[in-house]
């Protein structure tokens, strides 16, 4: 994994969050997070407002580990935008959850946004805040990714 190369960081933030039952890796996942980063969970509550839960690096993996534990979890990018001004970055990162490695069943879709920052030594990521795809929420298109 090159730390200097922002596809590598996002690839390894991908693969770090996926595996079988309880087999994240995350000391990776923490190699990558800024000890600052803030991870958000999103989502609409039974009532239809939005809600969102806020994370430290810890605290997230604290969160989510249970949720995984009994689970097989693969999610995978499959587009993503990215729009780069001197040292910091934002990837619009569409994905889509499986429970096997080769896309078994399609578990979810949705929209990381990944905010990530270079100290001039390496890519950090700072913030990652993402939403799935409900109904009148769908991923863009393949060209809004494809644009300048």
């Amino acid at each position: 994994m090159n730390l200097h190369d922002l596809d590598d960081v996002i690839a390894a933030f991908y693969a770090s969050i996926s595996g079988t039952a309880g087999g994240q890796d995350w000391e990776t996942s923490k190699l990558l997070l800024h000890p600052d980063a803030r991870m958000v969970r999103t989502r609409l509550d039974e009532d239809g407002k939005p809600i969102a839960w806020s994370f430290s690096v810890d605290s997230y993996r604290e969160n989510t580990a249970p949720l995984l534990a009994g689970m097989d979890f693969y999610e995978v990018e499959i587009a993503r935008r990215t729009v780069r001004f001197g040292n910091v970055a934002q990837a619009f990162s569409a994905y889509e959850a499986y429970d096997a490695p080769e896309r078994g069943k399609l578990l979810k879709r949705g929209m990381n946004m990944i905010h990530l920052y270079d100290d001039g030594t390496r890519w950090w990521i700072m913030h990652v805040i993402w939403d799935d795809e409900r109904e009148g929420l769908r991923i863009p298109d393949r060209a809004w990714f494809d644009r300048d």
